[in-house]
């Protein structure tokens, strides 16, 4: 089987610096320049699909609003209808910070989804209240190792040298699914970090339930000027 991790477009949030950290959103829209990296990483899955390079079959996206965003002209560029899959949303949830009391928030409805993404395939657990569970607040780190551990044995049990899923997600998610892919969690928060740019792309094949690295956090398909963290 093989895996494409692929992180999402600039958001409005990774635009913040320490000085504009309060203007923080829940779940933020792509920038400017997101949206020029995101087509240009579907221009570029497209070209490799189009020259029987990549045969990508299935693609799944978490459901936050930027990786829904990055994955609406890529499923477009593949013709594949992006599927949501709950686990892939980033490290610490839907949540926000005032006073120093932690808020989570449900984040987009099913309705909300299904009228700005009708190519998306909806999870039966996205309802009109959202998808998140409000009342985790912010996620603590070990759920989200969790959430990895499961996501890295479901890959696993779908090991098929036939199969090509690509996955668009998040930072700090593709580091402890990188991580449990190859058996290095549980771990010691930021020990170690596999870290993606905007729009990077990591392939790994799974070979009889063992993880084989082929190459990670590529952005060829970003001139020099268009990269961000």
């Amino acid at each position: 089987m093989q895996v494409y991790l692929i992180r999402h477009a600039q958001s409005e949030n990774n635009a913040l610096t320490v000085d504009t950290m309060h203007r923080r959103k829940v779940d933020p829209d792509l920038t400017e320049l997101g949206y020029q990296q995101r087509e240009r990483l579907a221009d570029w899955l497209g070209s490799e699909a189009s020259a029987g390079e990549i045969d990508i079959g299935q693609l799944f996206t978490s459901a936050m609003y930027r990786t829904l965003l990055t994955s609406q002209p890529l499923g477009e560029a593949l013709d594949l209808q992006p599927e949501i899959w709950l686990d892939l949303h980033e490290k610490g949830g839907l949540f926000a910070r005032q006073n120093g009391h932690v808020s989570g928030f449900g984040g987009m409805t099913r309705t909300a989804i299904s009228q700005e993404f009708p190519r998306v395939q909806l999870a039966e657990s996205v309802t009109e209240s959202g998808w998140y569970d409000a009342a985790l607040g912010m996620e603590p780190e070990t759920h989200s190792h969790y959430r990895a551990i499961k996501v890295a044995g479901e890959l696993r049990r779908r090991d098929d040298s036939q199969a090509v899923a690509a996955l668009v997600s998040h930072a700090g998610f593709l580091d402890v699914l990188i991580k449990a892919l190859f058996d290095q969690l549980p771990s010691r928060p930021h020990s170690m970090r596999y870290y993606h740019n905007n729009t990077a792309v990591t392939r790994i094949d799974i070979v009889r339930g063992q993880a084989v690295m082929h190459y990670m956090n590529r952005v060829d398909h970003l001139p020099a000027a268009m990269r961000s963290f």
